[in-house]
């Protein structure tokens, strides 16, 4: 222990060696059943400095230990096991306020209020870890934010949920915008509207990335078909055929023409399947071929 106090004041280069010493001496503390001890010390040493002083890079490691995440998240562990609520409110707050909490931080701290029944502070929580971090840092913890606070108001607060997708889905970068879309559209036929659902899914699929639209095309014709049937299917397979890059044709224009087929509308199939000969080189989509020559057999 003595050695460990001594090496409190030694010129560390890094903030992290000196945490660590901290750390050691919490941990020796915890196993000599000093739970309080070692909880004042960490008090003692996790202040966090007026928002107006800025601590140069270059200042040594102990003016700078309040930037330490890891003896942060320890003090938080420590208020939660020998302290109070506020105790643990304080350390995670005060992690935030200095930005040295990490998305898993602001996953804790929320799931922590939600335990102890602080439902809209955990939402805050949340809201302050979205504005903390960008893109894809914070995609976990939008997810987690929406997944929480769907389950507990469902349908209650439509407009709010409304707006807490909008905030997500504004500046989602394309490679990470799918899973945010379904979650929107899928809150939208619970518990909004139908139509509202539709506008998710369409604009899902000016949204994703160019190799992910074949699949939020298929997903928005099936949920259109189930609400709407198959006239407001026939747009949206117009414009996935218009939309789709061509490796994708012969697929979306055999189901297309499968359903006109099933609807009777013989003569709007053959046109689809004539559009999707252009793209069909014979010598490699034999399957395309082969199916307009059975529909030809049995139609034409």
């Amino acid at each position: 222990k003595m050695i460990l106090e001594k090496a409190h004041d030694v010129d560390f280069r890094r903030v992290d060696d000196l945490s660590s010493i901290y750390c050691a001496e919490v941990e020796m503390l915890l196993r000599e059943q000093k739970g309080k001890k070692a909880l004042e010390l960490l008090r003692d040493v996790c202040i966090a400095p007026p928002s107006h002083v800025r601590v140069s890079r270059s200042a040594p490691a102990q003016e700078r230990l309040f930037r330490s995440t890891k003896l942060w998240c320890l003090l938080a562990d420590l208020e939660e096991s020998f302290g109070d609520i506020q105790g643990v409110r304080a350390a995670y707050d005060s992690m935030i306020d200095l930005k040295v909490a990490t998305p898993l931080v602001i996953l804790n701290y929320a799931q922590f209020l939600e335990e102890n029944n602080y439902f809209e502070d955990s939402f805050r929580a949340f809201e302050r870890g979205v504005d903390l971090f960008e893109y894809p840092y914070s995609l976990e913890i939008w997810m987690m934010y929406i997944t929480k606070f769907v389950k507990r108001y469902k349908g209650e607060k439509v407009e709010r949920t409304r707006d807490i997708f909008e905030q997500a889905i504004e500046t989602v970068p394309p490679a990470y915008a799918k899973t945010l879309y379904i979650m929107y559209a899928d809150f939208e036929e619970k518990f909004g509207l139908a139509r509202h659902a539709m506008s998710v899914y369409e604009r899902a699929t000016r949204a994703v990335p160019n190799e992910e639209k074949y699949i939020m095309f298929l997903l928005y014709i099936a949920r259109a078909t189930d609400f709407f049937g198959v006239s407001r299917a026939r747009e949206i397979y117009e414009k996935a055929i218009a939309t789709l890059a061509d490796e994708h044709m012969e697929d979306i224009c055999l189901r297309y023409a499968n359903m006109e087929k099933n609807l009777g509308e013989v003569d709007r199939a053959r046109v689809i399947f004539t559009y999707c000969s252009n793209f069909c080189d014979p010598r490699h989509k034999q399957h395309f071929w082969q199916t307009w020559h059975n529909f030809e057999v049995n139609y034409g």
